[in-house]
């Protein structure tokens, strides 16, 4: 089953590659994505969509989806210093996975998109709540472990002339990955006992975190709600951390291989 969740502290702890000990909540990180769109008139606006900040290798990135910009461009994006913060980023550029080539064809990897910030952006800048994305860190789900995912939804944030004022959930949903031809696409999916919402628009580029291993999964890219079923896709951790590592290494183009564990049903 899935549900909401209201908690005030849902940090856990974990252990980096280099054997510090950290404690972490993975919601911290999430931004609400919004557009300055250069009209005195109506300065701010939305399509819906959600941020999320990394700390990797003491860099600062944000994640997100490409389709949350629509018409407009990736310079025009706010990203706020806490989840309910008035203080604006810097932005230096944006870098998404391109030419795809081989089992990278029409996934959607291609929908995911990394936003460098300026050199002035800090982690003292998100009040050290970005999510430190390390090996041990992060992990791949598995069929039956049980996920948290943190978003704003857009049809319950508001933007005004004189107010922006997002509103985030926290879900718990189970994965159920079928065996498809995208190996880095999971599903995850539970049902709610009288949802508090209608629609999950806004939950593009959410974290997903994985409950039962203790670590990040992947980020949401599309999603649904049927009445109380809920159903949520979310890209493979594994394969954005791919395409950070290109990022952060300025690597033109990545090559990578990836072991993918299917069930096959033998008959009796």
């Amino acid at each position: 089953m899935a549900r909401l969740i209201n908690s005030t502290d849902m940090r856990v702890t974990q252990t980096l590659a280099s054997g510090t000990i950290i404690r972490q909540d993975f919601r911290h990180a999430a931004r609400f994505v919004f557009f300055d769109t250069g009209n005195e008139q109506w300065q701010y606006a939305t399509h819906g969509g959600t941020m999320f900040v990394v700390l990797y290798k003491g860099t600062l990135y944000g994640l997100l989806c490409r389709h949350v910009l629509k018409d407009f461009d990736w310079r025009q994006l706010v990203v706020t210093d806490q989840r309910q913060g008035k203080l604006v980023a810097g932005l230096r550029s944006v870098a998404y996975p391109s030419q795809p080539k081989g089992a990278a064809i029409d996934t959607d990897l291609l929908d995911v998109a990394v936003v460098r910030f300026s050199e002035d952006v800090d982690a003292a800048f998100f009040k050290d709540a970005a999510y430190i994305l390390d090996e041990k860190t992060m992990a791949t789900s598995k069929v039956g472990d049980t996920l948290h995912v943190a978003g704003a939804l857009k049809t319950k944030s508001e933007i005004t002339d004189d107010k922006i004022a997002p509103i985030y959930c926290l879900l718990e949903v189970v994965d159920n990955t079928p065996t498809t031809s995208d190996p880095t696409l999971r599903r995850a999916s539970g049902n709610f006992d009288k949802p508090e919402f209608t629609d999950v628009l806004g939950l593009s580029g959410s974290p997903v975190f994985n409950v039962s291993q203790r670590a990040l999964c992947g980020m949401v890219v599309r999603g649904a709600i049927d009445s109380n079923a809920c159903t949520l896709w979310y890209v493979d951790i594994f394969d954005i951390a791919q395409l950070l590592v290109a990022v952060h290494e300025d690597r033109a183009e990545t090559q990578y291989q990836k072991q993918v564990t299917r069930i096959v049903t033998t008959p009796r």
